[in-house]
């Protein structure tokens, strides 16, 4: 009897440990293919890997005729423009790096500002909405 309990507390240990890598893993799946100086829009939201970039490294007034391509998190969205349709910001510049919802770097719908050092989803405003984004100073 004592023996079918302990294999009983073994395997329910095992499961929570399991788990709890398996959580781990997804969370810390994320690899940037932006390096210093340089901001990276992404196809996906990091609820979905993420998928492909749009590595940028000057201010861009209107994102029409750029595409995304395949990177360190995968392909999903390669080929796809990347005006409207980003999802996620991955922020290695030295400054406040802001998406438009409008060409033109204009504001007067909605933007959002991604901090110095920061990964962030966009926002419901601009998630698939984005048509300019802007290095701002630090």
């Amino acid at each position: 009897m004592a023996i079918r309990k302990f294999i009983s507390a073994a395997l329910v240990a095992g499961t929570v440990v399991t788990a709890g890598l398996a959580s781990a893993g997804s969370a810390s799946a994320f690899t940037a293919d932006c390096h210093g100086g340089q901001v990276c829009l992404y196809y996906n939201s990091s609820a979905h890997g993420y998928g492909a970039v749009y590595i940028q490294n000057t201010s861009v007034d209107n994102y029409a005729g750029l595409t995304f391509k395949a990177g360190k998190n995968g392909s999903s969205g390669a080929g796809v423009a990347v005006k409207n349709n980003a999802a996620a910001v991955d922020n290695h510049w030295y400054g406040t790096f802001n998406v438009y919802y409008n060409s033109g770097l204009d504001c007067s719908v909605a933007c959002q500002a991604i901090p110095m050092d920061t990964r962030r989803d966009l926002n419901s405003q601009l998630k698939n909405n984005n048509a300019s984004g802007e290095f701002v100073g630090p």
